[in-house]
């Protein structure tokens, strides 16, 4: 009797230290880790001093980028182009602006630079030669009135791009510039890529 009287009282007070423990409130499950960053974005023209920092606003990642290992290849227009105006011309739907029309000589500008990014592996708005945007779009026979440029690279499709561009302030409003009324795409794949070049202007 005194053995399992004993037992009873051990086991009593090993309930009550039991009920004196705080047990966290369930949480749920932890969530699931942020994906890894792997574009890079530019943009031009620069906005305004102090309104935005610098024209890098999507960072890369250290890990291999599509591409990596390849050779620069041109895309060329055809699906790629028409995917990504598509995309543009969606979100400038939803901002109340008027679509925007594949123009050739854009065209031509957009994916030459695209090809120069991919040769260099550098994403910039600056051409080999020191020419501008602009610059570029002229010597491919476009009567430049105003005109923007968004580059990417890492991005694997052309929504993919688009949509770096839209997470970024100064990308978005090059996309949102309702007076743009024509676009060029360029695209092309090596190391680091795909490197993709969006120009939006309208023509005088």
């Amino acid at each position: 009797m005194i053995g399992t009287r004993s037992a009873t009282v051990a086991l009593g007070a090993v309930l009550a230290a039991l009920h004196m423990v705080e047990v966290p409130a369930w949480a749920g499950p932890p969530p699931p880790p942020a994906p890894p960053a792997r574009y890079r974005a530019s943009v031009w023209p620069m906005p305004e001093p102090g309104r935005w920092q610098q024209e890098t606003s999507v960072p890369v990642s250290s890990g291999p980028s599509s591409g990596a290992g390849s050779r620069p290849q041109a895309g060329g227009s055809g699906a790629a182009d028409s995917r990504m105006i598509a995309a543009v011309n969606r979100r400038r739907e939803e901002a109340g602006c008027s679509p925007v029309r594949l123009h050739a000589a854009l065209d031509r500008a957009a994916q030459k630079h695209s090809a120069a990014m991919a040769r260099s592996r550098r994403l910039t708005h600056t051409g080999a030669d020191g020419s501008s945007p602009a610059d570029r779009m002229r010597a491919a026979g476009y009567r430049v009135g105003s005109a923007g440029e968004n580059v990417a690279a890492g991005a694997d499709t052309a929504e993919a791009a688009v949509a770096v561009w839209m997470r970024s302030a100064p990308h978005r409003d090059i996309l949102l510039t309702c007076r743009y009324t024509h676009a060029g795409v360029g695209r092309a794949k090596g190391s680091g890529g795909p490197w993709w070049t969006l120009d939006l202007a309208s023509g005088r």
